[in-house]
C-alpha cells in the first residue's frame, strides 16, 4: 500500500514539475479542457482527514481500509485526466504541448487532493491499524483493480 501512496503522490508532483515548466507558450488547451471542466470529488477528503485525526488511532483495519479506499476515490478524477492525457500524447504525440498547458490548469486544481493524500498517510503511519493497512500490498492491489487505476501506477 506505500507504494500505492506513494505513486499517487509521486503523481500528483509530476503535474506540479509539470506547470512549473510550462512557459504558456501554448494558451489553446481548452477544447480538452472541456471535457474534464467540471470534475467534482465524490468524497469530502477533509472530513475523512479530519476523522482520521480524532479517532484513527482507535480504528479497526477495516475503518482503515474504508478510509483508504474513500481517499482513493477522491484522488481518482485526478488520474483519470492524467490517464486521459497519456492515451492522447501516445495516440498523437503533436498534441503534447496543449495537453501540457491542460496540465498546468488544472494542477492548481488537484493541489489539494496531492496535500490531503500526503496529510491522510502520515496520520495513517502514527497509528499501529494504519501502518497494517499501508503494508498490505496485495489489498492494496486489489483496490487499485476495483477502483480502475492503471495496473502500471
Amino acid at each position: 500500500m506505500k507504494k500505492v501512496l506513494f505513486l499517487l503522490v509521486a503523481c500528483a508532483m509530476t503535474i506540479g514539475f509539470i506547470s512549473c515548466a510550462n512557459t504558456g507558450e501554448n494558451a489553446a488547451a481548452g477544447e480538452d479542457q472541456a471535457k474534464t471542466e467540471n470534475v467534482e470529488q465524490k468524497v469530502d477528503m477533509n472530513e475523512i482527514i479530519a476523522k482520521a485525526k480524532a479517532e484513527g488511532a482507535n480504528w479497526t483495519v477495516d475503518q482503515w481500509k474504508d478510509a483508504f479506499k474513500s481517499m482513493l476515490i477522491a484522488a481518482k478524477p485526478m488520474f483519470d485526466l492524467m490517464k486521459e492525457m497519456q492515451e492522447k500524447a501516445e495516440a498523437n504525440p503533436d498534441s503534447a504541448l496543449s495537453m501540457l498547458a491542460e496540465l498546468e490548469s488544472k494542477s492548481k486544481e488537484f493541489e489539494p487532493i496531492e496535500k490531503g493524500m500526503n496529510e491522510f498517510e502520515e496520520i495513517a503511519k502514527a497509528t499501529e491499524n494504519g501502518k497494517k493497512v499501508l503494508d498490505d500490498e496485495a489489498w492494496g492491489k486489489q483496490l487499485m483493480k476495483e477502483l480502475g487505476y492503471p495496473e502500471d501506477l
